[in-house]
């Protein structure tokens, strides 16, 4: 893979080109990490719109029929479902671990297993969110293990 990078200050914003044959595993990784990095959310707190980069999201959560984004130490509400979050997320970071929760795995910290077949994922802020056995394989797979 060749990469050129050109410095010039008259550019008002950074432009991204990939000339490619095909696109292969390697090259969809990084076109989903850039897509990330572009990414943003709605969430409310307080009567107040937010915007949130979706690298500051360590994980949201669908709780009696409301939607919650978890930041390091903020919790907004957004008006979107579950499912169209998930559809909508970049899908280099986001993975679902139960029927109503999409954790972002760089938050994590480490994971371990559990007696009852599920795993623990252990986040960078402290805090534990439980995989489902149901969402265990595509955990595993977008975790590398």
């Amino acid at each position: 893979m060749k990469i050129n990078v050109i410095h010039d200050s008259s550019y008002e914003e950074t432009e991204v080109t990939i000339k490619c044959a095909y696109v292969d595993d390697t090259l969809q990784k990084i076109i989903n990490l850039l897509e990330a990095e572009n990414f943003r959310l709605k969430g409310k707190l307080e009567d107040k719109t937010f915007v949130i980069p979706v690298k500051d999201v360590y994980y949201i959560e669908s709780v009696d029929e409301r939607t919650f984004i978890y930041c390091k130490s903020k919790v907004y509400e957004t008006e979107q479902k579950l499912y169209q979050l998930e559809e909508n997320m970049p899908k280099s970071d986001f993975v679902r671990i139960s029927k109503s929760c999409i954790l972002n795995i760089r938050k994590l910290n480490y994971v371990k297993p559990l007696l009852n077949g599920k795993m623990e994922a252990n986040l960078t802020n402290g805090e534990v969110q439980i995989v489902n056995r149901h969402y265990l394989k595509g955990f595993k797979e977008k975790f590398g293990i």
